[in-house]
């Protein structure tokens, strides 16, 4: 048994929260639950110096086994948030006051270990108690935290996203169609009955009969397949799912989803992303920096007998490979209205196949120590600042035909280590649905900066209005824009004033 000053969370049931990426629809929409009424009790016992923990990022001055008192021992940390919180809830809003009506400053993820401070306020919708969270901030904690002295072992089978590499979660491609979810480990039974409905669906529709493919995948239709209690839905070919490890049941592996359902792995494809990654830029290595884009050669410039300039395959020089860095590239130059790339050694290539990261100056408003991007979208290149000085430069993919992607100077308006994009509404030709997009930074409407680990073609449009970066490169955009997500969130706001921004700005 717990000792008693262990606070038990009341988990709401799971949902979904599915946004519509790169579109018009709101990002903040059914982002999580209303705050629950718990009714754990919120006193504590004495402040305990232990279960800092590495997952926390605490380290330094009050480590246990240092000189001195207890009290000088404990970190500032411990002093100001003594007690340990384990999200238990999906996703639970971080509000600025103890009220379920003061803004929204942020949001937890079910796994996720945070920091408290001593004491909670209780209200009418939460006995459980509001908890003030580390660094700002109010939670309930009957919306799904467990508190307790020392960090909780809790019984939450889902580990918290990875901070430290490249892809928070493991991502897996939906490669067959119909695949049934489902609510936990599925009996031979149940998968035996999802496959049956899948098949019935699906021969349905390739026979164009799509009403009632419809009817019966919604259990209106006596005599056809049933759909089963333990499948929570449907994934159509070509979604994506994160995952959190696999797990066995009657000889068949299946992916844990974040939420904690479960996929067949057969029928999912893992995917780890493009492994391209830009350049730092220093006193050394400063722009302009220029890739390759699509693979081309080096090109001579002739002049014929009858004096017009063309320029031929340089046959001694080796191709040029996609997405390689072109060291020795110098200007641009336009002869009889064809621009071509100049490369030292009087080598030439064709503008369209190389793409130019240059500097740009600090807009208005920037300010002089400010971490901020400039993306370049006929270029499809961004490039990080620290004020006045580049310090990373790297290609991106925008919006394609269709989709392209606003320009202007923005600010960063949401910020999230993953945050699930989709657009699954019926008679959309263009479904998708990716959950958890990692390093998602929202400065537009739904329009982020984002990693994309489904696609490699940095350099060239590719997006639904997003910039996409490859993994890597999202990551080191994340973690030096403004805001820094506190340790333990998945996600902030700035629009309440509480966390300010970085400026993005998008020029043709």
């Amino acid at each position: 048994m717990r000792p008693p000053f262990v606070i038990f969370a009341l988990c709401t049931a799971l949902a979904v929260f599915m946004d519509l990426a790169c579109s018009d629809e709101s990002p903040t929409e059914d982002r999580a639950r209303d705050e629950g009424n718990g009714s754990s009790n919120s006193e504590g016992s004495p402040s305990s110096p232990q279960g800092l923990g590495g997952e926390l990022g605490v380290s330094g001055e009050g480590a246990a086994g240092a000189a001195g008192s207890p009290e000088a021992q404990l970190s500032e940390l411990d002093r100001e948030y003594p007690l340990h919180g384990l999200v238990t809830g999906l996703q639970l809003r971080v509000r600025r006051a103890p009220d379920p009506e003061a803004e929204m400053i942020g949001w937890l993820r079910i796994g996720n270990r945070v920091r408290l401070k001593r004491g909670s306020t209780r209200t009418s919708t939460c006995n459980s108690g509001w908890y003030e969270i580390h660094p700002q901030g109010f939670a309930c904690a009957g919306q799904g935290i467990e508190v307790a002295e020392t960090p909780p072992e809790g019984d939450v089978a889902v580990s918290p996203p990875s901070r430290e590499e490249a892809l928070p979660y493991q991502y897996w491609f939906v490669k067959d169609g119909m695949v049934p979810q489902f609510h936990q480990l599925p009996s031979r039974d149940a998968q035996r009955s999802a496959a049956e409905l899948s098949e019935r669906v699906l021969e349905l529709r390739r026979t164009e009969h799509d009403a009632r493919a419809g009817r019966v995948l919604a259990g209106e239709i006596p005599g056809e397949p049933q759909p089963p209690a333990a499948v929570h839905r449907f994934l159509d070919r070509g979604f994506f799912v994160a995952g959190l490890g696999s797990e066995v049941r009657a000889d068949r592996r299946f992916v844990r989803t974040v939420r904690g359902r479960y996929v067949r792995q057969s029928q999912l494809i893992e995917r780890t992303g493009s492994e391209f990654t830009g350049v730092e830029l220093n006193d050394e290595r400063t722009l302009p920096v220029a890739w390759v884009v699509r693979n081309t050669e080096l090109r001579i410039r002739r002049e014929r007998h009858d004096g017009e300039v063309v320029y031929v395959r340089d046959v001694d020089s080796a191709p040029l490979e996609r997405h390689a860095v072109v060291d020795t590239w110098l200007r641009r130059e336009n002869v009889d209205d064809q621009v071509m790339h100049v490369l030292e050694g009087d080598r030439y290539v064709r503008e369209w196949f190389l793409a130019v990261a240059e500097a740009r100056e600090r807009p208005r408003g920037v300010g002089a120590d400010e971490p901020w991007v400039h993306v370049a979208l006929g270029q499809q290149t961004l490039v990080l600042y620290e004020g006045d000085r580049p310090v990373f430069a790297t290609l991106v993919s925008s919006g394609q035909e269709g989709f392209t992607t606003e320009t202007g100077l923005f600010t960063i308006r949401q910020k999230f280590v993953a945050d699930t994009m989709s657009n699954i509404g019926d008679g959309n030709d263009e479904r998708y649905s990716i959950e958890d997009v990692p390093w998602t930074q929202y400065f537009s409407g739904s329009l982020a900066l984002h990693g994309a680990f489904w696609h490699d073609r940095f350099g060239l449009t590719r997006s639904h209005g997003c910039v996409n970066l490859s993994p890597h490169d999202a990551h080191r955009v994340f973690d030096a824009l403004w805001p820094h997500v506190p340790e333990g969130w998945l996600g902030v706001t700035t629009e309440a004033g509480t966390f300010e921004g970085s400026h993005v700005l998008v020029t043709e």
